[in-house]
């Protein structure tokens, strides 16, 4: 499924989502979207949905604010991410991915200061659960009855659904399948179902991801390079923000983790539950403070 998000829509998405105080935004959004806001110890940080970038963020929200700062998390789709971001609206987005949102980076990367990168390698396609007899997206075909015949999707916006209709389903001939459009979370909720029950299920799915810690499952190889073959997730900020708040940016610059650090993250943060993203953080942060300590050394 293509993008269809204009430059002047994705703006007014991140507008309205300003002016409206969206989920995931604290405290008085109208007041820290000020176009002349010089408070340097406030950052506001964009996210989109997807548990590795849940998991950052509320990560460097703990650790900013542990250094005095106040930090407002705002949770956005993709378009309104790299549009606020490229426009000031939003200082920071922690999962900016190059290859995924390949038409994002074309429309707004002009706009916007790549600040660091801090995962080196990401992989996305289908997954199925280890007792599947499936390793490769060529050998879905013809599985169709096997697997209900749906391929559990997420975000309709995201990179990853875009390269599983737009390229996925003509490479490999997946026309038998209904690819459900959906979210992350019911996605997840999905896979939890069939896998209680060891039925047969496939689901869009992307490394690292706590999901391969927990459960059986395998990542599918991607013969035809359909989904975009390895990606890295990258910081980027708004060029305001990068030049007003030098230590930030510096801290951020320094960001860095291993598969294994974000995916014991991100199931501290799945085992304590929804809206205990910030208390599961604090443990894994008082667990691992020799990793976080040089990120934040000179705030």
């Amino acid at each position: 499924m293509a993008h269809a998000v204009t430059r002047r829509t994705a703006l007014g998405l991140a507008a309205a989502a300003v002016a409206a105080g969206t989920v995931g935004c604290s405290g008085n959004p109208q007041a820290v979207y000020d176009g002349n806001r010089g408070d340097s110890r406030t950052v506001v940080i964009g996210y989109i949905g997807w548990d590795e970038n849940i998991a950052n963020s509320y990560l460097w929200k703990e650790l900013l604010e542990r250094k005095g700062y106040r930090v407002q998390l705002m949770n956005l789709e993709a378009a309104a991410l790299y549009a606020g971001v490229a426009s000031g609206q939003l200082d920071v987005f922690m999962a900016a991915t190059p290859q995924i949102h390949a038409d994002y980076w074309d429309r707004f990367g002009k706009d916007f200061a790549v600040v660091g990168q801090w995962l080196d390698h990401v992989i996305q396609g289908i997954a199925v659960p280890t007792y599947v007899p499936v390793r490769s997206t060529d050998e879905l075909k013809g599985r169709e009855a096997e697997l209900g015949g749906r391929i559990i999707g997420i975000e309709a916006g995201s990179g990853l659904m875009r390269f599983i209709h737009e390229n996925a389903v003509g490479d490999y001939e997946l026309q038998g399948y209904e690819i459900v459009d959906g979210s992350t979370p019911a996605m997840l909720a999905a896979l939890d179902k069939a896998l209680s029950k060891k039925e047969p299920i496939a689901v869009t799915l992307w490394k690292p991801h706590w999901a391969f810690a927990k459960y059986p499952m395998r990542l599918l190889k991607d013969p035809e390079g359909s989904f975009g073959g390895s990606d890295v997730l990258k910081v980027i900020g708004s060029k305001r923000f990068v030049s007003r708040n030098g230590p930030v940016s510096r801290a951020l610059a320094k960001f860095h983790m291993t598969p294994e650090e974000i995916g014991s993250l991100e199931l501290e943060i799945t085992d304590a539950g929804r809206g205990k993203e910030q208390e599961a953080v604090r443990r894994w942060v008082d667990q691992n403070e020799k990793a976080v300590r040089p990120w934040t050394a000179e705030l």
